[in-house]
């Protein structure tokens, strides 16, 4: 979640010589690799030395040769962008992104991207960010003299699909005047679901505690929303909640179709989560579910020292009521053997050689559809093995 990146532990990755440019008009031939779109987390920027060299790593990946990367970028400048994880609108910081993504020709123009369509990679809180994405904006930059290009691949790496029940903790050497110490005091002072916090704290917009559920579905209007959720939604841990108003289908009054037909459109979604995950709390959120309701567990909130052991198993998706009842097309996809849920070894984003190369194979593509919902999982590498590490 709190994504600052910092350099990479081994050498950094060496940038290749660029060829000159022709003087003719561009044409991309129809080979030309899916643009992706990468979104950081909470706390880094898009200027960060370690996404740059990512991002250069993808470009000179074999069988991605010539792809396009582009970064979200919210601020004017590095510090800026990084402030805009902390705080503000994340509707508006989603149709920012819709729109700035749409004024890209390498994306939008048919010649430049003859696919149509562009992958996504969202690091942390990135990952919900651009599910919103998908499911909001549909097809990016549509209109006379374009028929929009459509997201076909989301990975997602430690995202938060389920919200969180914990705030995560500052860096040890962030300063009373950083933005996570400004974030955490104001929230302190006003409350995680009061109406200010809602629309000016990020990380506020994605809290979903399941010991105050109502305030939750009654106050939020990012996660709530994007995941198709409403007021008198069953609840895992309970029969059908009173007070729901259903429509001729059985369902929630005031659902958006289109959020589910959109997601339900991907070729693939993948849901990375991290074993040893101690800042999101709870960690199989990143694998969009939540804690089973009837395991007693307690785990220590940090900072106390992590022991991913005592989370309690998480709940089969054929359990959760947005699954069971497809509020997102979450089920739909699933059905389709078009996402899987893959376990990366280490702490909150702490990325390995192996998990890296499992992440940037999604993109390459060459392995098929995958196997259902069934975890795989990239183990720790060697101790002096190169990682990227984004944490807090």
């Amino acid at each position: 979640m709190l994504d600052l990146v910092r350099p990479i532990v081994a050498a950094a990755l060496v940038f290749s010589s660029v060829a000159a440019l022709p003087t003719f008009a561009p044409s991309a031939p129809a080979s030309r690799p899916v643009p992706i779109v990468i979104w950081h987390g909470l706390g880094d920027r898009y200027d960060a030395p370690g996404l740059v060299s990512l991002k250069q790593d993808l470009e000179e990946t074999p069988g991605l040769e010539g792809v396009f990367v582009h970064i979200v970028q919210l601020g004017d400048d590095g510090s800026s962008d990084q402030r805009a994880t902390f705080f503000g609108s994340a509707n508006e910081h989603v149709s920012r992104a819709c729109a700035q993504l749409a004024d890209l020709p390498d994306i939008v123009d048919p010649v430049l991207n003859p696919s149509a369509h562009f992958d996504a990679l969202g690091f942390s809180q990135g990952g919900q960010l651009l599910r919103a994405v998908v499911e909001r904006c549909g097809a990016i930059g549509k209109g006379v003299a374009s028929p929009g290009a459509r997201m076909r691949r989301l990975v997602t790496v430690g995202s938060q699909h389920m919200g969180i029940s914990s705030l995560p903790p500052c860096p040890p050497d962030s300063g009373p005047l950083s933005p996570c110490k400004l974030m955490h005091l104001s929230l302190v002072r006003s409350g995680i679901y009061t109406p200010w916090a809602q629309h000016n704290v990020i990380p506020a917009q994605y809290y979903r505690d399941p010991k105050r559920i109502d305030e939750y579905l009654a106050g939020n209007d990012f996660l709530r929303d994007i995941n198709n959720e409403r007021v008198g939604d069953e609840q895992a841990s309970e029969e059908e909640r009173e007070g729901a108003v259903r429509d001729w289908r059985g369902e929630v009054e005031g659902r958006n179709a289109t959020y589910k037909d959109n997601l339900a459109s991907l070729d693939k979604l993948v849901l990375f989560r991290f074993s040893d995950d101690m800042t999101v709390v709870p960690p199989h959120s990143a694998h969009f579910t939540l804690p089973s309701p009837n395991d007693t567990s307690t785990c220590p909130l940090p900072p106390l020292p992590p022991d991913p052991g005592c989370y309690a198993a998480p709940l089969p998706w054929s359990e959760l009521p947005l699954y069971k009842d497809d509020y997102v097309g979450l089920r739909t996809l699933d059905e389709r053997r078009s996402v899987s849920k893959r376990v990366c070894e280490g702490v909150h984003m702490e990325i390995g050689r192996e998990c890296w190369k499992a992440i940037r194979r999604v993109f390459v593509g060459g392995r098929g559809r995958d196997q259902g919902g069934a975890e795989e999982v990239w183990h720790r590498e060697e101790e002096d093995a190169p990682k990227l590490v984004l944490q807090v």
